[in-house]
């Protein structure tokens, strides 16, 4: 009879529950699918199998509303005019899910164009891993050699990043450059498991943070392998090198970890951070670069367009800076639109005592509301055709060309 009770109980609760979410919730006059307004479970689904930007697509366009409930307290958001409004005005209360450090900003200085167009000349950690990228695509088509561009890029991306902010590059290719063409195929950036590792386990990141944990070290037993382990380790040692070798007191302190230690941030911490940028940074540019090589292979028209404004460039000036490149520049964002590091909602949480008017539809206080560059990227009305590699629609002369810019996110703001 007591446990008749309990079922009872639980069972009166859940009820309780779904009716409040259903019918008195704060965004209960939101569309979206009905069981998303009363369990977490379909979002936590799409999530985990890979599909939320292609879903939460479908939705809006199904229901015909920019702003989509996808979760009881949950909201995504296609409508790029209230990016700004929403994340990035200076008198938005909204804060990030992610719990910052509370460490220095050390980005800005270290991200001046002056100092970017700097290292990539040919001495420098840009331009030389830039060199050896091209050496090495001459190399397999002398040879006639199938390669991976993958993983090609991701050695460019990955000695580019730590090269660039760490000071010294991670190895991407000089781990392989004893092998011949042939046999560099079969051996992978030794960081990719790193890598692969975070983006398997970002499956499980909109679980509560109880679960998440649970989750996350079940995954850990059940993927590792002596390849991962190793990943792991060598990206380990190397930011623990790369930290101890910081000169902090340098009086121009040019690395990313000399600046973390310089502000007190402790050696540990700083290598945890190392490891960070060298995930975030090198995933998504490597990303993004095989995204436009993939398209340029692809689009013959592009390719030979682009080829001819670059041998153009070349007959001109030595001092006109090839970011002026009116095509190249079409061909970089028409690639950053179909790439896009993260397609998934970047979530925010609104804040006590504030109110988000957005899409006709006001949204309270502790909703989280998100933005989806898949979304946005692939918005018919901005980007006719939006799913083809067109660089000529950032040269048209269109009344929507800020539109176009308003909704581009590649990586995230």
């Amino acid at each position: 009879m007591a446990f008749e009770t309990v079922v009872y109980a639980v069972l009166s609760s859940i009820l309780v529950i779904i009716i409040h979410r259903v019918f008195l919730h704060p965004l209960r006059h939101v569309p979206g699918p009905f069981f998303a307004s009363f369990s977490s479970l379909f979002l936590y689904a799409i999530c985990y199998l890979g599909v939320e930007g292609r879903v939460t697509r479908y939705l809006h366009q199904r229901f015909r509303t920019p702003v989509l409930r996808v979760g009881p307290n949950s909201v995504c958001i296609s409508d790029s005019s209230a990016l700004r409004e929403v994340l990035l005005s200076p008198s938005s209360l909204l804060v990030i899910l992610n719990i910052a450090t509370g460490a220095p900003n050390p980005w800005p200085p270290l991200f001046a164009p002056a100092r970017i167009r700097s290292a990539c000349a040919l001495d420098q950690p840009i331009g030389q891993s830039i060199t050896e990228f091209v050496k090495r695509l001459r190399i397999y088509q002398a040879n006639k050699v199938s390669f991976d561009l993958v993983d090609l890029c991701a050695r460019l991306s990955i000695d580019v990043v730590t090269g660039y902010l760490l000071g010294e590059p991670y190895g991407g290719f000089a781990e392989s450059a004893h092998l011949s063409a042939e046999e560099q195929q079969e051996v992978k950036l030794s960081a990719n498991p790193f890598v692969f590792a975070i983006v398997a386990f970002s499956r499980f990141s909109l679980l509560p943070n109880f679960f998440f944990r649970q989750v996350y070290k079940l995954a850990i037993r059940l993927s590792s392998t002596d390849e991962s382990i190793q990943s792991f380790h060598k990206l380990d040692q190397f930011a623990t090198e790369a930290t101890f070798r910081a000169d902090v007191t340098s009086a121009q302190n040019s690395t990313y970890q000399s600046r973390l230690l310089e502000a007190g941030i402790s050696p540990q911490e700083t290598a945890a951070q190392c490891k960070a940028v060298i995930f975030a940074g090198a995933d998504s540019t490597a990303v993004m670069l095989a995204t436009v090589i993939f398209h340029l292979i692809q689009n013959e028209n592009a390719r030979h367009t682009l080829a001819a404004e670059v041998a153009k460039w070349r007959q001109g000036s030595p001092s006109t800076d090839p970011e002026s490149i009116p095509y190249l520049r079409a061909v970089v964002k028409e690639g950053l639109r179909l790439g896009m590091a993260n397609p998934t909602r970047l979530t925010r949480v609104i804040p006590a005592y504030s109110v988000v008017h957005v899409g006709g539809h006001s949204l309270p206080a502790g909703t989280v509301i998100g933005f989806a560059a898949y979304n946005l990227h692939h918005d018919e009305a901005v980007f006719p055709q939006p799913f083809e590699f067109r660089p000529e629609r950032w040269l048209e002369d269109r009344q929507d060309g800020g539109l176009m810019e308003r909704n581009m996110i590649p990586f995230g703001r």
